[in-house]
This record gives C-alpha cells, structure tokens and sequence, in this order.
C-alpha cells in the first residue's frame, strides 16, 4: 500500500483556542518568497463568514453558510502570480453558528468553530493551515485533523489528501473487479484497478442542488446519508434508459474511492451508487448515490465510502463519444498483520480470514464501527473490536485516537449518549492496559479515566452500589436484540461490576493513577439475568458478571439452543462462556453457525446482526431487531471480527494472565475436528509462535517468543 509522500502537509482545522468563546478571529501566517510564483491556488472551507487578504489585498470572502463546512470552496481573487518577496496571508472569520453538539456528540465539544485552508503555485509553494498560524494573540490550535468528525472528507481535495490527518490512511488498486453487467458501454477491466469505459452518450442528466448542505449536522455521516437520500429521490424521477450503464461487484467489501480521469472532448458526469448488497442497491431510498463531473482531460476523484457493489450511469452530449479511465482503490490505515492461523479446518480458516478482513478495513481515521454506517468511534463496538487488535496487528495507534476522542467526552455526559457505553470505554482502558502493558498511555489519559469514573460514582447509590438508582423503569441501551426493561437494568448494573472490579484491578497495578472505588457490589439475583423470554445477552452478561452461579450457568449453557433473535455480539459472548466452563466444541458450534451462516448468505465482511433463519433478501431481514429503516443495517462490522479472539485464546491457546502478558497460558485445544494448527500471536515480549498437531491421540504442541519455550504456562 501507498501513502502519499506529501501527507505531512495535510491542513487541519485551526482557530482560536478559546474555541467558539471566541466568534471573531483573524487567523494569520507570515512567508517569505525567494523566487517568482504562479499557477497559484486558494482553497477554503470555514464554520464562519471569512474575508481572505494578502497583505492589504482581499483576494476572496464567502458569507457565512453551512455549505462551506462540507467542501472545499475556490478563492477567485488570487493574482496571476507573485514575484519575490514577503507576504502575509490573512483569515479573518466571524462566526454566528457553530456546529450543532448533541449529548451524543459531546465529545466533539470543542470542534465546533474552524477553519481549514491552503494556498499552493509553483516553486513548490504550500501553505497550509496548522499551529504554526496565529490566531491573534497567540498561536493557533488544531481543532481536529483533516478526515475526523464532525467536518469529515472534503469535497474538492487534492487526490493525495487520502493519506488523512494523521498520514497512515494508504491505498492500494481493488484487484479483481467484476463487470455485473454493461449497457451502453463497453467496458475493459484491467489490473490494479483500472477499467476502461468506452461507448456514446445518451444525454445530459441534470440533478437540482441537495438541501443537505443548507443545514449543519452533527457528524458529517448524517449530512451524507442526507444528500444520498435526495440525490436517490432525484434520480428515481430520471429516465435513465438511454443513459450508458454498468454494474461492478468488488471482490470484497472495501472502503472505496474511485478516480475517474476523462480522456474526451468535452464534460462527462457520472451518477453513480454504491452499496454493500444488490438487495440495498436496488431498493434502499438512502442507497449511496452521489455525481461527479470531470472535464475534458481531467482527473476527478470520489471520497472513499463502504461498498462492494458500483453502478453509474454515464452523462454527456447526447451522441458524443466518451473515454474515461476509472481506477477503484481501497483506502484504510496501514496495518502490518502480526496474527496469523493454519488450520486444517476450511470453515474455521475461512471465518478467521474474514474476521481479519473485516477488523482491517474498519481502520480508517478511527477504528470505525463499520465503513457504510456509521463510521464513527462507538465505545462499545470500539471495546469489542479491541479484542481483536491485540491478536492481530503490530499498530495500535487508530485505536488510541479512538479511545483518546471518546475520553474527552465532559463530566455531565454519558459517552455516545449512553451510560453503557461510558463503563465499556472504562472496560476498554483495563483491557488496552491489560493485552498491552502499556503504562504511558494510562498514564497519558488519567484525567479522563478520572473524570468518567467521578461521573459514574456519581450516578451510582454509595450504600447499596446500586448504579442509576432510579433509571429502574428506563430502558438502558445494551445491544439490538430486543430486551425489556428490567432485564436492560440489570444487564447495565452487571456491566457497572465488571467495570468496577477491572478499574480496582487497574489502581493496584498503577496506584499512581489515584483511581479509588470503595462502593459495594450491588445485590443482584440470578432470576434477573435466567428467564424463559429473555434475551441471550442477558443470560450471558449474568454468567460473565458472576451474578448467576456456576451451576446455573451451567444449566443454562447445556439447556441452550442458538436461535433469532441474536446478534453477533451476544453470540461472541455466548461462545465464550462456553469455553470458559470448558465446553469448547459447543462454543465452536456457535461460531460456526452464526458466523458460516453469514459465510453461506455470501458475506465477503462480517454484519453488525445476524439473522438464522433464511430469507430471500437478508440485508432487508436484517432490520427485524432494531429501530433502523430497512438496509442501514450494516453488513461490514469491526465489533464481529471476534471469532480471532476465540481462535487465538483457544484454539492456539495463548492467553495472557497478567498485564503485558508477563505470565502466559498456553493450552491449546484440538476443536472442531482439528487434527493441527498453527499460527502467530503478537505480545509485547515479541511474537507468540504456535504450533500443535495430534499423533495417536496425542497433542504434540510448541509455543515459542523469541528463542523461549513455553510450557503449559509461563
């Protein structure tokens, strides 16, 4: 995979850092040139009304609207060119409507004014936005890097701003793309990508502006799901009949941009929708539906988006021939795959490549939630993709950020809007610590850990350690699957003890942190979590949380039988429990169904739900346990790529018993009909090789770090 060697100099969005305590500001940078420069180029997307200057000169201004928070926007006064000398180039921004924050997004608070600019020409002149600008009585802050929320991609980038904020979003050619069908249009498929369109146009479409971009959103998802909306409703009231068509199936789901560059003689436009089913592209009013018009003997290029399916439709001079170059690359960050498994079991093996799959393209600017929807930091999709870092790649950095963003949520709010959510970031610390040994970045963010911790103490009864005491009637947010009230409780109360018993277990092994929670377990009774029409999750959070005994748990998990409704998630869990009580083929048999049912179904990414009993249009069934419209369901998930934890914790047998894996377990089980094994395992004393086959009964088993041996434990 390739980054751009120029991603360094990606601007990120500055202003005061009094934030949006300071409406007016006048943004500044001072340079010097050597030599004359033309070709000059402004770009600018802004919160606020901005009037540009060079030196005393204006060169541009733009009323303050919410179109310019989404896109790139040309400043038109730029001279013809500039001869040797010094310049400054100033910003000034007034600021009457900054973007709008929800509880949901409150860990965006200080996002909501910014600015983001560069001026580029010959000689190499790049001048883009950072903290070396002023900001008036002092340097200026980033407000966010480029990419990341609520702001996200903008229009009308340069191509080699893929790279993202951070520089470590690479992309390499979608390899084996599949021409579905063609009308119209005569279409070569080459490699790395490339496909040649050739055919006549049949006529211009023409498209009304959306209303999307007159209103500011949240998070730059919602404004895009906005704008597909109405771009689909207007192309449903097209007659695209004469219009050259072609349908492309990727080999995988992938998060994907496309290059178009247009080798005619006049202006083509291409409507095109994306979309991870054929049922969705069909049929889903919000299906991706976007237009892109490039210029004769240019190059114009798409924002990546999740999707395995393409089609577009072709516009130009009614008659006029077309030649376009299309390159479809994937995007996502460079990861280097340290986990690997052999296995002589195809089922397990294709299940494990897929859960690989699906962890890596959900790593983009953040560890996504899923690259079509929503493609933001979730805190408990975030603790359940985690577990699959730790057994797979050598690079924790996009789950930092995530976990960092998440962190700067307020005292007062509940992360994501949820109290859940707030005790599974505080589950995610103690297991980031826990895998990793990583005492710098604990240390790094104990303010936060501090002020979520205060804040749940907060809403928990220090006599009884009963958490939100008088939420009892209130649903509490715990997964998709349909849960009552009660039982949502008391999975929350559940959840709050696990939370409570990890951050305890954190303050030993780091006293420093001045992490104290005293409050007592709160008294919960088995009957609360084992019932005949609960949901599967609370069963299992009861097991997992010890509020239902061993003997009951026991009972349960021999008596149950995998059925809708379920949920990757609670399936993940479930399989779990099993092997934790010893019963490895059952948990096998789980992971087995619930995930080759989506293998069987054609899943090239693992679904954020799961429906077993068949249906003619799956990605539709789908919505049966949740409040979504049809086909938002997402069908690429990082959450279930969790089968490699299983895998690696039971069928390699490696897992770590104290932080850091300073001590280790290895005890390998032979599941599943397996007769060998073998694979790799990252720690932070090195990789962890395995390697395990059966001989007359017996299993002959390896495991080495390094040069080291390990025994059944060490």
């Amino acid at each position: 995979m390739n980054i751009h060697r120029q991603a360094e100099k990606i601007p990120s969005w500055i202003w005061h850092r009094e934030r949006e305590g300071r409406r007016h500001v006048v943004l500044e940078k001072s340079f010097v040139l050597h030599a004359a420069v033309e070709q000059l180029e402004m770009r600018i997307a802004c919160t606020g009304e901005a009037e540009i200057r060079l030196n005393d000169a204006v060169i541009g201004h733009f009323p303050e609207h919410a179109r310019h928070t989404s896109a790139f926007y040309s400043v038109k006064g730029l001279p013809g060119g500039l001869e040797p000398g010094a310049y400054t180039l100033r910003i000034e921004l007034r600021n009457t409507e900054p973007m709008p924050m929800h509880p949901i997004n409150m860990h965006l608070h200080d996002r909501s004014v910014g600015c983001i600019a560069y001026l580029s020409g010959s000689e190499g002149l790049w001048l883009a936005t950072d903290d070396t600008w002023e900001a008036g009585d002092g340097p200026a802050e980033v407000v966010c890097v480029w990419g990341e929320e609520p702001f996200g991609d903008l229009d009308h980038a340069p191509p080699w701003f893929i790279a993202g904020g951070y520089g470590d979003i690479a992309v390499e050619p979608v390899q084996g793309i599949r021409v579905i069908s063609a009308a119209g249009v005569e279409a070569v498929s080459g490699i790395d990508g490339v496909i040649q369109m050739n055919g006549t146009a049949g006529g211009r479409i023409v498209l009304d502006e959306v209303e999307s971009r007159n209103e500011r959103h949240i998070f730059y998802h919602l404004l895009k799901q906005g704008e597909w909306k109405e771009r689909r409703t207007q192309q449903k009231e097209l007659d695209l009949s004469r219009m050259p068509e072609l349908l492309l199936e990727l080999p995988h789901e992938l998060n994907v941009r496309m290059q178009v560059t247009n080798h005619g003689d006049s202006e083509i436009g291409l409507l095109w929708n994306g979309a991870e089913s054929l049922q969705e592209l069909r049929h889903y009013d919000g299906c991706m539906t976007e237009w892109l018009a490039i210029p004769p003997g240019s190059l114009s290029a798409t924002n990546p988006q999740g999707m395995r399916y393409v089609q577009i439709y072709v516009s130009g001079d009614d008659g006029g021939a077309f030649h376009i170059e299309l390159r479809l690359e994937a995007a996502g960050a460079a990861l280097n795959q340290a986990g690997q498994l052999q296995t002589d079991n195809e089922l397990m093996q294709r299940i494990y490549d897929v859960s690989v799959h699906t962890s890596r393209v959900c790593h983009q600017i953040g560890l996504w939630d899923g690259i079509k929807r929503d493609r933001l930091n979730w805190a408990y999709d975030i603790y359940l993709a985690a577990k699959t870092e730790y057994s797979l790649w050598d690079d924790y950095s996009v789950l930092k950020r995530s976990l960092r963003e998440l962190g700067r949520t307020p005292y007062g709010y509940w992360m994501n809007n949820l109290p859940s959510y707030t005790l599974w970031w505080l589950s995610s610390i103690w297991d980031y610590y826990f895998e990793t040994g990583d005492r710098e970045f604990v240390w790094e963010i104990r303010e936060d850990l501090q002020r979520h911790i205060a804040w749940v103490k907060a809403n928990a009864d220090p006599c009884s350690g009963i958490f939100m005491p008088d939420a009892r009637e209130a649903h509490s947010f715990i997964e998709w699957s349909p849960m009552g009230t009660s039982e949502s409780w008391a999975c929350l109360n559940a959840i709050y003890g696990m939370t409570k018993s990890q951050m305890k277990q954190l303050a030993d092994y780091m006293p420093e942190l001045g992490l104290h929670w005293d409050e007592p377990q709160a008294e919960l009774k088995e009957e609360q979590f084992i019932g005949p029409s609960y949901a599967l999750l609370t069963s299992v959070i009861g097991i997992k949380s010890g509020y239902v005994g061993e003997d009951s748990a026991r009972r349960f998990l021999l008596d149950y039988r995998l059925g809708d409704p379920l949920t990757p998630l609670s399936a993940y869990w479930l399989a779990e429990c099993y092997s934790e009580y010893g019963m490895h083929e059952r948990a096998w048999a789980v992971i087995a169904t619930v995930w080759g049912t989506m293998l069987d179904a054609g899943a090239t990414t693992f679904w954020e739900g799961i429906r077993l009993t068949p249906s003619s249009d799956i990605h539709h069934a789908l919505t049966t346990y949740t409040a979504y419209d049809s086909y938002r369901m997402s069908l690429c998930h990082s959450w279930s790529s969790t089968p490699v934890v299983w895998i690696a914790r039971y069928v390699l047998g490696i897992r770590a018993l104290e932080p850091g894996y300073a001590r280790i377990a290895f005890e390998p089980q032979a599941i599943g009909g397996l007769t060998a094994a073998r694979g790799v395992i990252p720690s932070p004393r090195g990789l962890i090789k395995v390697e395990w086959k059966l001989e007359d009964g017996r299993m002959i088993k390896s495991a080495r770090i390094g040069e080291a041996e390990l025994a059944g434990r060490a």
